[in-house]
């Protein structure tokens, strides 16, 4: 399955504008980039854990591997994180139930695809296999 796919469930039920519709779009959105996140990483020759570790792994690596635009992602990515718990566990948090927070989320998550995507070639995988590689060396001594 293409992660990408979420986006458009997203978009799709955005077009009626009730609560529930609108903390939904904000557990795609995130779910939309995190796995497109994922995949980059694991395609760059790097595992990614499927269970809850992953999250933090995907944020390590990417806050870790010397590239300042994926770095920047990342914390965009943070942030979607934060909101999708909202969404999903905080039902007392209302701004995750305003459709144009969500349009925002929307947003914030096709830039940070388009971000992933941009490092799509070999080099770029390269580049930062051996950011994540000189992470994980440091942090193991």
């Amino acid at each position: 399955m293409d992660p990408r796919d979420f986006l458009q469930i997203a978009r799709d039920i955005l077009g009626n504008d009730v609560s529930a519709n609108c903390r939904t779009a904000f557990n795609r959105l995130y779910y939309a980039a995190y796995h497109v996140g994922v995949e980059l990483i694991e395609e760059a020759g790097v595992k990614i854990d499927r269970n809850a570790q992953g999250h933090n792994q995907v944020t390590k690596y990417f806050n870790n591997c010397g590239v300042n635009d994926l770095v920047v992602a990342q914390q965009k990515l943070v942030n979607l994180y934060s909101d999708r718990i909202k969404a999903d566990y905080r039902l007392n948090h209302k701004s995750v139930e305003k459709i144009a927070n969500a349009k925002k989320a929307l947003k914030t998550s096709e830039d940070i695809i388009k971000t992933f995507d941009s490092f799509a070639s070999k080099s770029e995988k390269q580049k930062i296999a051996r950011g994540i590689k000189n992470y994980l060396n440091k942090i193991s001594r």
